[in-house]
């Protein structure tokens, strides 16, 4: 994937935008992310973007029901696992009072997610993958960071996805 800070006829819009929007996020925090990290953030949230499932997953059963799976589909319901607790801890953190739980639930259910799906991979043919997604586990407080940094001041729950459906448009 290439970065590109101008419209591109070659690169989709919403590529462009959450890029824009992960490069403001690390300015406000003051950190840049590594070119890999940067992109997997900026594919998270493309693959996400129009998911109005999320918001329904139980994160606790997805993650002991994918010890039950195997091949594609653990991989999958962990990768999905992962990328939901990583949006909600940077993007909706509020979400974690209404579940009654603490606000750290979203980052240990990532980090699990993550570092299950990483020796998952390591363990198949796809072990650079697998790899990979280590990288992001060590690095998950600092994604989280960079997308709360990237969301602004929001009143509440509400406002954070209105402002995040407002920038889609």
């Amino acid at each position: 994937m290439l970065l590109v800070t101008q419209k591109s006829p070659y690169i989709a819009q919403e590529e462009a935008m959450f890029e824009l929007l992960v490069r403001q996020g690390e300015e406000k925090c003051s950190t840049t992310l590594p070119f890999d990290l940067r992109m997997f953030l900026v594919q998270c949230l493309l693959e996400h973007e129009k998911d109005v499932d999320i918001v329904d997953r139980l994160l606790a059963i997805d993650f002991l029901q994918s010890s039950d799976l195997s091949g594609s589909q653990r991989t999958l319901v962990l990768k999905r696992g992962g990328d939901t607790s990583l949006l909600f801890a940077g993007l909706f953190p509020e979400r974690a009072l209404r579940l009654n739980v603490s606000t750290l639930y979203f980052r240990s259910m990532g980090q699990m997610f993550y570092s299950n799906l990483a020796v998952h991979l390591i363990a198949s043919p796809l072990s650079e993958i697998g790899y990979f997604y280590n990288t992001v586990t060590e690095n998950f407080t600092l994604l989280e960071k960079v997308l709360l940094s990237a969301r602004g001041k929001a009143e509440n729950e509400w406002e954070s996805f209105r402002r995040f459906r407002a920038k889609l448009n």
